[in-house]
C-alpha cells in the first residue's frame, strides 16, 4: 500500500511514543487519550470526507476539517462538551508539534487554534445525589442481563472508590484486593501513575464477585487482565469513555422515569457524591482529599497526609453508622457549608 504522505506518519508516531513521553513526561494514560483523539480524527476522514487512511495528509489537518469532526462527535457520537473539548485539546496539540517542524504552515495552525471549544450548557450548579438517588441508579441495570452486572458493578465501584472513570477504566483484576479480615481495598494509579490504596465496603464484594463470574471465569483474582473490557473480534479490548456514556445515559433517564429529579449522571458527578456523603459521615476534609487522589505539591501543605490504616478506619465507620448505598437506611444529613462543600468537589 502506497501512503501519500509518509512523512505524516512518521511525525505521529514519533510524537506518541517519542515526544509525549519522553519530552513532556505524559503519563501512559495521556498519551493513549492522545492517541483515541488521532484514531477518532482519522475514522472521521474516512467515514465523513471519505479520505482513506492512506490518503491522508498533513493538509487534511484543517480548520474546516476540524470543525466538523467536532460537530461530528457532538451529533453522530452524542460526546459531551467535556469529551469534545478533550479531543479538541488533543488535536491541536499535535497540530502544534506539527508546526513547530515546520510541516504544517502557522497560517493553518493559527486558524486551528482560533477554533472554540464546545460550551457545556448543563447547569453548572453545587450538585450531587443524595443516598437515595444513589440507591435508585444502582437497581436501574437489568441483572438478568450479562451487561446489567457489568454496569451495575462499574457504577457501585466509581461512587464506593471516588475514582476517575479513566482510572477504573485502566483498572487490571489484580486491583482489588480482599485483605484477610475479608475487606476489600482498589489499588488505584492516577494522574502521573501515582499510586493510592483506597478502601471499599464489604457491601460491594458480591457484586464484584457476581461479575468476575461472568467476565472473569476462568482467570485468577491477581490476574494483569483488565477489570473491564470489551470484545472486538474475540480479543479484550479497554472499554472506551464511550461506552460508559451510554450506559450511564441510559440508566439516567431510567431513572428519571420514577424520580425527575435526578441530574445528569457523569462520572465526576459520582466523585463529588462520594466525596460529600464521606465528609458528611464525619471525615475529616484532608482524608477526604486524600482518597480521591487529589493530594499534589500545593495541597500537602494545606493538607495532612492520611495513612491506608486511617482511611480503612474511614471505611469501617461510614460502614458501623450504616449509611451504605447498598442498604435500606436513612439518608445523610447534609451540612451547609456550601464553602468548604465546593473546595471539597474541586470547585474552589
Amino acid at each position: 500500500m502506497k501512503i501519500k504522505d509518509p512523512e505524516l506518519y512518521r511525525l505521529m508516531k514519533n510524537f506518541l511514543t517519542s515526544y509525549l513521553p519522553d519530552t513532556k513526561q505524559k503519563s501512559a494514560h495521556t498519551i493513549l487519550a492522545y492517541r483515541d483523539a488521532l484514531n477518532l480524527y482519522m475514522d472521521f476522514l474516512d467515514s465523513v470526507k471519505s479520505i482513506k487512511l492512506k490518503n491522508v495528509c498533513i493538509s487534511d489537518f484543517n480548520q474546516e476539517n476540524i470543525s466538523s469532526f467536532l460537530r461530528w462527535l457532538h451529533e453522530e457520537r452524542g460526546n459531551e462538551s467535556t469529551t469534545i473539548n478533550q479531543r479538541l485539546s488533543h488535536i491541536k496539540g499535535f497540530c502544534k508539534y506539527v508546526q513547530k517542524k515546520d510541516i504544517l504552515s502557522f497560517k493553518a495552525y493559527s486558524e486551528i487554534c482560533g477554533i472554540a471549544g464546545y460550551k457545556d450548557e448543563r447547569v453548572k450548579d453545587f450538585i450531587w445525589l443524595a443516598v437515595e438517588d444513589v440507591k435508585l441508579v444502582l437497581k436501574q441495570p437489568d441483572i438478568n442481563k450479562k451487561t446489567g452486572i457489568r454496569d451495575r458493578f462499574f457504577i457501585a465501584l466509581m461512587y464506593e472508590s471516588g475514582c476517575r472513570d479513566d482510572e477504573i477504566l485502566h483498572m487490571k483484576l489484580k486491583n482489588i484486593v480482599i485483605n484477610k479480615a475479608g475487606e476489600p481495598d482498589v489499588h488505584i494509579f492516577g494522574k502521573g501513575n501515582k499510586h493510592r490504596c483506597t478502601p471499599l465496603s464489604k457491601d460491594i464484594i458480591p457484586y464484584f464477585n457476581e461479575y468476575c463470574r461472568l467476565y472473569h471465569p476462568d482467570t485468577e483474582k491477581n490476574s494483569d487482565e483488565l477489570l473491564f473490557y470489551t470484545l472486538r473480534k474475540g480479543i479484550k479490548c479497554q472499554m472506551s469513555q464511550d461506552n460508559v456514556q451510554r450506559f450511564m445515559k441510559t440508566y439516567e433517564k431510567k431513572a428519571q422515569e420514577i424520580n425527575a429529579y435526578i441530574p445528569h449522571l457523569h462520572p465526576h458527578l459520582w466523585r463529588r457524591t462520594r466525596a460529600m456523603h464521606l465528609y458528611l459521615a464525619g471525615v475529616p476534609l484532608p482524608l477526604v482529599s486524600e482518597w480521591l487522589g487529589h493530594s499534589n505539591m500545593e495541597t500537602t501543605q494545606i493538607y495532612a497526609r492520611a495513612t491506608d490504616e486511617m482511611k480503612r478506619q474511614a471505611q469501617r465507620k461510614l460502614g458501623e453508622k450504616e449509611e451504605s448505598v447498598f442498604k435500606d437506611d436513612t439518608a445523610f444529613k447534609y451540612a451547609d457549608n456550601e464553602a468548604v462543600l465546593k473546595k471539597l468537589a474541586g470547585l474552589k
